[in-house]
């Protein structure tokens, strides 16, 4: 806590006037009372508001309005410079500044709308974005057309208890959660990191989800998501300015296999011949893949492959 590196973080992530809640060491902890000590004047050189402590347990509250800083503090804080842009997380150190919200009254707790409106209504942070609340609306109506097709013409068991657990590999907004709001289903809404950082529009939607690069494996238990969509998969492995790969499409495709259930479903869209790699992929790796069209009224050439990951298992070896 020396250098207030833990509550810098934590304040980078906590929402204008949400809570902070710590419950156990050092927190009147015995022979922690050093620690205590700085844990608490670091809150208040960060403006949090000490709403309660009961035994073991604080709670302070982080303020509704911008940054307090700078200020005299024992700790040196001071803002954080004009160009930073705290929403970039994948491989930053730890930072020693306060990033400063310009967004903090509009995305304050409280401000945003309540569930289920916050869902389909453009937030601040999307309309600070170039031509945001457009590209929300579009890709919010481009997402319920695409997963009624998905149901009424592809066989995909969204809505049913086969599919519980989602995992959006390209979720940009969160359209495809939004779209399946309404269904017995969890979404995990990952955002490249190599993409545009639209992470926080997905949290002021009332949704979840964490940065990736597709080039590296995903940090979960094997066998975890009963439906994978990949939309643009090679863009996912592509470097955004030269285009040139950065990893092999197989890989990718084998760290979905690790962690998609037995008889899960993998939707993947992208052109003719991306697809065609794909399904040389899948076959290889014992899915079975059925090639469909994208939907008539989207007038795009790219192709859906649907693929299931089959059960199967070893032989028995004699001797």
């Amino acid at each position: 806590m020396a250098d207030g590196s833990y509550l810098i973080e934590v304040d980078r992530l906590l929402r204008p006037g949400g809570y902070l809640i710590i419950s156990g060491p050092p927190v009147q902890w015995k022979k922690q009372e050093k620690e205590w000590g700085e844990l608490q004047a670091m809150a208040r050189s960060l403006c949090y508001n000490l709403v309660t402590v009961d035994g073991n347990t604080a709670i302070w509250k982080k303020p509704s309005q911008a940054a307090c800083l700078p200020n005299q503090n024992q700790f040196g804080l001071d803002l954080c410079s004009t160009d930073d842009d705290p929403d970039e997380a994948w491989y930053f150190k730890l930072k020693k500044c306060i990033s400063k919200v310009s967004l903090s009254e509009e995305i304050a707790v409280g401000s945003i709308d309540k569930w289920p409106n916050r869902l389909s209504k453009p937030s601040a942070r999307a309309s600070f974005m170039d031509d945001g609340v457009n590209l929300f609306e579009a890709d919010t109506q481009k997402w319920f057309k695409r997963v009624s097709y998905y149901k009424r013409s592809l066989g995909v068991k969204l809505g049913t208890a086969l599919i519980r657990n989602v995992m959006d590999m390209n979720a940009f907004f969160g359209g495809l959660a939004a779209a399946v709001a309404s269904d017995p289903v969890w979404v995990m809404n990952v955002v490249p990191a190599k993409k545009p950082l639209t992470l926080g529009v997905i949290y002021d939607r009332g949704l979840i989800g964490v940065y990736h690069d597709w080039c590296e494996p995903f940090s979960t238990y094997p066998r975890t998501y009963d439906l994978i969509h990949a939309d643009g998969i090679n863009s996912l492995i592509s470097d955004p300015k030269s285009g040139r790969s950065r990893c092999d499409l197989f890989d990718v495709m084998l760290e979905m296999d690790r962690i998609l259930r037995p008889e899960g479903t993998a939707v993947i869209r992208d052109s003719p011949d991306v697809i065609n790699k794909a399904v040389q992929v899948a076959r290889s790796i014992r899915w079975t893949t059925q090639v469909h069209d994208s939907e008539p009224e989207s007038s795009s050439a790219e192709k859906i492959l649907v693929a299931t990951k089959t059960f199967w298992k070893l032989p028995l070896t004699s001797g």
